[in-house]
């Protein structure tokens, strides 16, 4: 579990580091909406993708690979995590739905490469 949200917090640092976008917040309160390629490294302009959306996604799907029968418990978790970033204005939908995709994708790797950490215990 803990490879998978390291894995998750290194992607999504990566690509907020590649590609900066302002977040809602400051479309909403300043009028201003800019998208920079290795632009500023700051706050305001990490919009995507939600880190707490990649980290909830690497982490439960991680759990529900170790604990099937509380899939369910932590898939809603992390769905509430990702739900909650719109209205609060941190981030946009679209950077919702690339958390997800970090997130799914991160503990797939770490599945892959340590699957005998990540195996249901028997």
């Amino acid at each position: 579990m803990a490879a998978s949200v390291a894995l998750a917090t290194l992607l999504k640092g990566t690509v907020k580091r590649a590609l900066s976008r302002t977040r809602p917040n400051v479309l909403l309160d300043q009028g201003r909406y800019r998208v920079e390629p290795l632009g500023p490294d700051e706050g305001p302009w990490h919009s995507l993708p939600s880190g707490h959306t990649t980290g909830s996604v690497a982490l439960a799907r991680a759990v529900a690979r170790c604990w099937p029968s509380i899939r369910w418990p932590a898939y809603v978790g992390a769905a509430a995590v990702g739900m909650a970033q719109v209205p609060r204005g941190a981030h946009y939908p679209s950077d919702v739905l690339a958390g997800v995709v970090l997130g799914v994708a991160a503990e797939a790797v770490v599945h892959r490469l340590l699957p005998s950490l990540t195996s249901k215990a028997r």
